[in-house]
């Protein structure tokens, strides 16, 4: 289904599961920008589904199923408007000018999709910024797919390959890495991310999110071999401009080289970075 078989507007589509804590931040900051909110529960047993409610989202329930893009692609088929804009239930949109960028995105339909910045707020104070593909058409040809960390770049790659999506100033502000909230998740994802490398050991997204979170909990030794991992896929990657964390990740990876390797291997593989 085109763009053209949904009402023109903007559909904010998400996922919870006992995401009480900052809902109700993250609706409020949505209901001023978009036509409808999409929430799918995959089994919440907390104040979710009133707060949803209170929000007047459209509420729908997904068995869990250890499949992050299954239950963000079911949110997606039931959501009425050209456009649409994948949001974490710990996510909100901070931006003043958000809803007239938005409104103009919608209005020219001139990209199938967009990049937007996702402030990750650490408990030092500091935050860390990344871009994602999370503003895109309403179109059957885009979908999520990995089972965690879900992301629709695969969809356009396959269907828009000469396509680089556009950077947009629009910035969500991302809770979920605070300490009282990061553990319980990257040992939640952990299990699903191993079985994801496992079974895609090529897939460069895969190996660079296993990596990233090992470096959250700790694991330096592991992070780094996945990152290395990521290093060599990606020194053989044709396209690789067209991920969207390739910049994250020349960025972390050459400050961990630094830490790991001789200063000639560090020199060496910044160089080959250096011309991405």
């Amino acid at each position: 289904m085109s763009s053209r078989s949904h009402k023109p507007g903007l559909s904010a589509v998400m996922i919870a599961r006992n995401a009480e804590r900052y809902l109700s931040m993250s609706l409020r900051s949505l209901q001023r920008v978009c036509q409808e909110i999409v929430l799918v529960d995959t089994g919440s047993d907390d104040a979710t589904i009133a707060i949803a409610e209170q929000y007047r989202c459209r509420i729908f329930h997904y068995p869990w199923g250890n499949d992050f893009s299954a239950a963000k692609n079911y949110a997606i088929e039931q959501a009425e408007y050209s456009w649409l804009l994948s949001v974490d239930a710990d996510e909100v949109l901070y931006d003043k000018g958000s809803a007239t960028l938005l409104a103009s995105v919608v209005a020219e339909d001139a990209w199938p999709a967009c990049v937007v910045w996702i402030d990750n707020l650490r408990d030092s104070g500091r935050t860390e910024s990344h871009q994602a593909l999370r503003l895109f058409r309403n179109d059957s040809r885009i979908r999520f797919a990995n089972p965690v960390h879900e992301s629709i770049g695969e969809s356009l790659l396959k269907h828009w390959p000469d396509t680089v999506p556009p950077a947009l100033d629009l910035r969500l502000r991302h809770y979920g890495y605070l300490a009282a909230n990061a553990a319980g998740k990257h040992h939640r994802n952990l299990e699903l991310m191993e079985r994801w490398v496992a079974g895609e050991p090529d897939n460069i997204y895969a190996r660079y999110k296993l990596g990233m979170t090992l470096a959250e909990m700790g694991e330096s030794d592991a992070a780094y071999r996945q990152l290395r991992a990521t290093y060599e896929l990606f020194a053989r990657c044709g396209d690789r401009q067209t991920y969207p964390f390739l910049k994250t990740f020349v960025g972390v990876f050459g400050r961990m080289l630094e830490r790991r390797e001789s200063s000639e291997e560090a020199l060496r593989v910044r160089a080959v970075m250096a011309r991405w």
